[in-house]
């Protein structure tokens, strides 16, 4: 069984079930200790958070855009990682702030949480990619190439049919264009659904055809929807991450150099481990 397939297909799941964990250990500490970000306990809380962030901006950009870790597995479980640091990370510094949000630390807080939501909204589009069986992003080339072979299969199915079924396939294989790529992203699932309702409706319709005909025809029809919608959405999902990129790499670097005032600022004042 492969292991690390499944962690990877469920980092939001082990990372919730981390955040799980802490808050009864947060309990516990509030139990034995006073919340704050000066107690010792809690400023090891914000340090092994803070490394945490740092390791999710740092190792997946290392090995995303360099050949630095190429020998530490594909991107995609490193993805998986920076998902992971993503979410316990921030989650420590929440810990270690006692829900107390005040200067600096504050304002470093709210941006941490502003660049985690930024994130969830990332890993959306993320997997809005269309992809391989083997989890890689599927490129434009092999869509059109696997629609192309569905297409001489749906003409060879019309062979000799009569005009009627000819013609509701031509209107069910016609697809609409030039939708913004908001609305293809985000009612992916509901397009889908839509189609799959409309499609059923009107070859259950045809009394030419016999049930094991139609549910082929059907099959037929809606992977080669399917197939042109990937298309589409591959585009539209990659130009939504560049405008995301866009406003989330800056507000990270803006977090960082926040944090790292907060740090210097820290042991300027020998506050907490450095008293």
């Amino acid at each position: 069984m492969d292991w690390s397939g499944e962690v990877v297909r469920n980092e939001l799941g082990l990372s919730f079930f981390v955040v799980f964990v802490l808050s009864g250990v947060y309990i516990a500490y509030e139990i034995l200790a006073e919340p704050r970000g000066g107690h010792p306990f809690g400023h090891t809380l914000g340090i092994i958070g803070t490394l945490l962030m740092v390791m999710t901006e740092v190792l997946y950009s290392l090995r995303k855009r360099t050949t630095l870790l190429k020998w530490a597995g594909p991107v995609r479980y490193w993805l998986s990682f920076h998902i992971f640091t993503g979410i316990v990370g921030p989650f420590l510094v929440l810990m270690h702030t006692g829900l107390h949000f005040r200067g600096l630390a504050g304002l470093s807080f709210l941006l941490t949480t502003v660049v985690v939501a930024s994130g969830f909204v990332g890993r959306y589009l993320y997997t809005a990619l269309p992809r391989t069986l083997t989890g890689v992003v599927a490129s434009r080339q092999e869509i059109q190439a696997e629609a192309g072979a569905l297409q001489a299969a749906l003409a060879h199915f019309q062979a000799e049919k009569p005009a009627q079924i000819r013609q509701l396939v031509a209107r069910l294989t016609e697809r609409q264009t030039h939708r913004h790529a908001l609305l293809t992203v985000l009612g992916r699932a509901f397009y889908q659904w839509r189609y799959r309702r409309q499609l059923r409706r009107e070859l259950w319709r045809l009394e030419q055809l016999e049930t094991s005909q139609r549910q082929q025809l059907e099959s037929l029809l809606a992977r080669k929807r399917e197939l042109d919608r990937q298309i589409e959405m591959l585009d539209a999902a990659r130009r939504l991450l560049r405008y995301w990129h866009i406003f989330h790499v800056p507000l990270g670097l803006t977090l960082f150099f926040s944090v790292a005032i907060h740090i210097v600022a820290t042991i300027y004042f020998r506050a907490g481990l450095f008293n």
